[in-house]
């Protein structure tokens, strides 16, 4: 599919019984949550506007879509550059600083970094050797292969088997009812955790080695043999690599032996009809603060 970033209005919850739309440009009245990628000027490019996924010592760059510069640039951005995130529906966002941003009267806080609703993306990015819209899983599981970190709404399932949208103290529950797709995680991981929905609808999971059920043990043995065989055969180093610091990173002794398992359990439309999580947002302190800075730790 051909990429394209549209500057269409979408609509979005503000509670169980009512959705309001926002026009590209205005602010943002839900959780500022999704894949994490920045607008960025490199000299290796030729100082022409690139996309970046970044993650510490790892950054992976892509063509950007036509026009997002431009709706960065218009909407305040600085030089049209920075970072900006790209939710389950596809819709991307951003941070504004509050003197820079034209439709502060429309905000609900006149300070800080306030979120923006800039339009929606369509198509996948092209990262090479990073597929960030694979195949799903024909039967049962397989190793996530996309980007294991900053890729995806973060979503957790509840000991109440309920799927909340959390930051720090801040916890918004889907306004949907996701039964078979909480009966998937709890399959693999029967303990509350994490759960990530990324643009293009894959969903994918981290499954410490200890919580493995017994019935599903093989099954995941299988997935690994799978995809270790297979990015070996291909000389996929970027996937073994990405894999290896996911396992790294989700290990208390930096052993990816007894590290978090990034598991694709599937897409969102094998599961509630289809539904993608969305959270509403009832307290503004929210908004407050979560624009002390133009990205917070999550």
């Amino acid at each position: 599919m051909t990429l394209t970033f549209e500057q269409t209005p979408t609509k979005v919850p503000i509670s169980e019984d009512q959705a309001v739309s926002v026009a590209p440009g205005q602010p943002w009245p839900s959780a500022y949550r999704g894949s994490q990628y920045s607008l960025v000027s490199d000299d290796d490019f030729g100082d022409d506007v690139v996309l970046k996924w970044e993650q510490r010592d790892l950054s992976i760059h892509a063509d950007p879509p036509s026009d997002l510069w431009t709706a960065m640039n218009t909407a305040g951005k600085e030089d049209g550059y920075g970072s900006f995130r790209v939710t389950a529906q596809g819709e991307v966002l951003t941070k504004v600083k509050a003197d820079n941003y034209a439709n502060i009267d429309q905000a609900p806080v006149s300070t800080g970094w306030i979120p923006a609703y800039l339009g929606k993306l369509n198509g996948a990015l092209d990262f090479g050797s990073v597929d960030t819209d694979p195949d799903p899983p024909e039967n049962g599981i397989a190793i996530w292969q996309g980007f294991p970190f900053k890729h995806g709404e973060r979503w957790a399932v509840s000991h109440d088997d309920q799927l909340i949208w959390k930051w720090r103290d801040y916890r918004f529950t889907s306004i949907f009812d996701h039964s078979e797709l909480i009966a998937a995680y709890d399959e693999y991981r029967p303990n509350p955790g994490r759960l990530y929905v990324t643009e293009h609808g894959h969903i994918w999971i981290n499954v410490p080695h200890n919580d493995v059920t017994q019935a599903k043990r093989s099954e995941v043995q299988q997935a690994i043999s799978s995809w270790k065989q297979r990015a070996e055969t291909n000389d996929n180093t970027s996937t073994l690599r990405l894999v290896n610091r996911r396992l790294v990173a989700t290990s208390q002794s930096d052993d990816p032996a007894d590290g978090h398992l990034p598991i694709h359990i599937g897409h969102l439309r094998d599961f509630d009809d289809g539904l993608v999580p969305r959270p509403v947002v009832d307290d503004d302190e929210y908004f407050l603060k979560v624009g002390q800075y133009e990205e917070v730790w999550e």
